[in-house]
């Protein structure tokens, strides 16, 4: 079944709110409208959701320019980025506590920040999502769990985190899987992204400050 829902208010976490809210069945996956994913990919999570009983689990992204019709490499995929997150990265930016197992994924350190593990983008681990727009979670386990609206948050970067960050307080774990790729259609700038890092610091301030909340809320000083 399809359901066309029209958004009359709110930027891009509102929609990803509006979805979740319509969304039925066991699993709920989520995706962008410009992403390319393969035949196979939503039966791929139905049998990986069997294999893993965690709450949630996701994948990567594989940028791709239509205009030249060639993959994209990203920072993820260097040798050199590579090298640094096995040897320094979890001891220089290490993982809060309570996400301490998650250090070869995608994890929130200490000071807030989003941080990727030497296990991104090819290794099996715990993590939280490496991209908002590969992403699937049994939808009984994210029915009080909401993406973050905030009248200064458009772009809301780390938003993914942020979500899953709840299911990691109740006690859940999420998996990244790296079997699972979609391509994802290269653009400077979308609703979710932006090539200007000046008009997002606003806003990874008021995310950290939305983290700390949540974790506060769960009694987890920080």
């Amino acid at each position: 079944n399809c359901v066309i829902i029209k958004q009359r208010e709110g930027y891009f976490t509102h929609a990803l709110n509006l979805g979740k809210r319509e969304a039925k069945g066991d699993i709920t996956i989520f995706t962008d409208d410009d992403v390319i994913p393969p035949r196979k990919w939503v039966e791929r999570y139905i049998k990986l959701h069997t294999v893993y009983r965690h709450a949630g689990l996701c994948s990567r992204d594989i940028y791709i320019d239509l205009e030249r019709v060639r993959l994209l490499s990203i920072p993820d995929d260097k040798s050199m980025v590579r090298l640094y997150r096995l040897f320094l990265r979890s001891w220089l930016e290490q993982p809060l506590p309570l996400l301490r197992k998650y250090r070869l994924g995608v994890y929130i350190t200490k000071n807030l920040n989003i941080a990727h593990g030497y296990g991104i983008p090819n290794i099996t681990c715990y993590s939280l999502p490496f991209r908002g727009a590969n992403m699937s979670f049994k939808t009984s386990y994210i029915y009080d769990v909401w993406f973050p609206e905030h009248k200064l948050l458009k772009r809301a970067p780390g938003n993914e985190q942020y979500f899953t960050l709840h299911l990691i307080l109740k006690g859940f774990d999420t998996v990244y899987i790296p079997n699972n790729p979609v391509l994802h259609i290269m653009r400077g700038e979308s609703l979710s992204r932006t090539m200007y890092r000046e008009e997002l610091k606003k806003e990874f301030e008021i995310m950290k400050g939305l983290y700390r909340e949540l974790l506060q809320k769960y009694g987890v000083r920080v």
